[in-house]
């Protein structure tokens, strides 16, 4: 059975909650002359991007990656860029801002350097990039080449700053990569998974949903990035393949009523281990998993109802 959407809230994401540290035990303190308040300083500029919006105790929640020095490697090349856990090609955003931050790096004579939570970019090469970011960033007037732009630089930045420090499997640390533990399984050819991932979630070392396309192969279970052109254009050429009926968006909703497998029903038919291949011959039935945090998921469930009403005007 399907849990109740309040457990799956609490367990969609599988964030990673810090145990609670034993009190110390009570003890007179000295008398101590009070301190003077601290000085306040001002805010630090933050720089404007959209989808951006995400509350730091959410992002915090992920091991902070140690500072990596360089590129190391060049250019991020398609075999590369399968290795992480996609049969797609290179996107070709991707590419070009991989290519960007070389040049950057080149023109600077000093290499880029990568750390913390989302491995962004550290040391004085950081003000160069932001500004370089920043213009081109308010030269895209159109608001989808901006998402694509966000996103396509969250990536890169992660690719580079991973590079030989994280398996391109599991996405641990190589000193705990947990690929020799886990099996593969095959799926029932009449169902394939969607993992609608934002961005900011992409290669870290928390996330849970890689764990599909590890059991279950890259061909059964897809990584789709939110923002990514190529990933949704490969999506939602699969949905018009199966038709309208076989796509489902898995999104917890207080109003809903939870259901099991056997409540699902796509044309008539449903989820059960007897069907044959004649009941799959018009395409599988999609399932779409919503992958980021609670903020990010909202924008992701938004972005896929843009992208149907789009696709409704065009029928």
């Amino acid at each position: 059975m399907l849990v109740s959407p309040s457990s799956i809230r609490a367990l969609a994401f599988h964030r990673r909650l810090p145990l609670p540290l034993p009190l110390p035990r009570p003890h007179p303190l000295p008398l101590l002359q009070p301190r003077p308040p601290p000085r306040s300083s001002p805010a630090l500029p933050r720089s404007t991007m959209a989808f951006s919006a995400e509350p730091a105790g959410e992002e915090a929640e992920e091991e902070a990656l140690p500072a990596v020095a360089g590129s190391g490697g060049g250019e991020v090349n398609p075999e590369e860029w399968r290795r992480w856990g996609t049969s797609s090609p290179l996107p070709a955003m991707v590419a070009a801002v991989v290519r960007e931050l070389l040049e950057m790096e080149a023109e600077a004579g000093e290499k880029m350097r990568f750390g913390g939570v989302g491995s962004k970019i550290k040391g004085d090469f950081k003000d160069i990039e932001d500004k370089k970011h920043r213009a081109v960033y308010e030269t895209l007037a159109d608001s989808d080449k901006k998402l694509q732009y966000f996103s396509a630089r969250q990536i890169a930045c992660r690719l580079l700053g991973s590079r030989g420090y994280l398996c391109q499997k599991c996405w641990l640390p190589m000193e705990d990569c947990m690929c020799a533990k886990l099996g593969s399984c095959n799926l029932w050819q009449g169902i394939q998974f969607w993992l609608y991932m934002h961005p900011k979630d992409f290669l870290r070392q928390n996330n849970t949903g890689k764990l599909l396309w590890q059991v279950f192969g890259i061909q059964a279970a897809h990584l789709c990035l939110f923002g990514i052109q190529e990933h949704e254009d490969i999506m939602w050429d699969a949905f018009q393949r199966s038709g309208k009926g076989k796509v489902s968006f898995l999104y917890p909703n207080k109003s809903t009523t939870p259901m099991s497998v056997k409540d699902l029903k796509f044309n008539g038919l449903t989820l059960s281990c007897d069907h044959h291949e004649e009941d799959v011959k018009d395409g599988p039935f999609n399932f779409v998993l919503l992958d980021g945090t609670w903020s990010n998921s909202a924008a992701l469930y938004r972005r896929l109802k843009e992208l149907l009403t789009v696709e409704q005007g065009r029928s």
